[in-house]
């Protein structure tokens, strides 16, 4: 199996875990009530699916284009997290530390299959060129 087919498998199995994490565990069950957080997780994983994509088509260009994509699909991520943080302790009364912990795992997630994924392909990309 290809990289890139991998990483879009991992990223549903991440998706189906995290929509399903909050009745899996009472300290986070409460989350399972609300549309926040499969709105959250759901965007986080679709932001890395599509910064993973950039990055694929990134790596035969030239070598900043691809560092460009990983970094940006790094701040894309980023700053979706923060942005789904910051309108929840805003908006919201309870669950905060729930909510914030539980994203943060998703983008910490998000971001080791990113990287893992990327370093298989970048190293496929690499053997290629040195064997062919």
């Amino acid at each position: 199996m290809t990289p890139s087919r991998s990483f879009y498998l991992a990223m549903v199995l991440l998706a189906i875990a995290a929509w399903t994490a909050p009745s899996q565990w009472r300290s986070i069950q409460s989350l399972a009530d609300t549309w926040w957080w499969p709105a959250t997780s759901g965007s986080l994983i679709l932001v890395s699916a599509i910064g993973f994509r950039w990055m694929e088509r990134a790596k035969d260009a030239s070598p900043m284009q691809f560092v460009a994509a990983v970094n940006g699909t790094t701040a894309l991520k980023l700053f979706t997290a923060l942005g789904w943080i910051t309108a929840f302790l805003v908006t919201q009364e309870g669950l905060k530390k729930e909510f914030t912990f539980s994203t943060f795992a998703v983008f910490l997630l998000c971001t080791v299959a990113f990287a893992a994924f990327g370093m298989k392909m970048s190293a496929k990309k690499e053997n290629n060129e040195t064997n062919g």
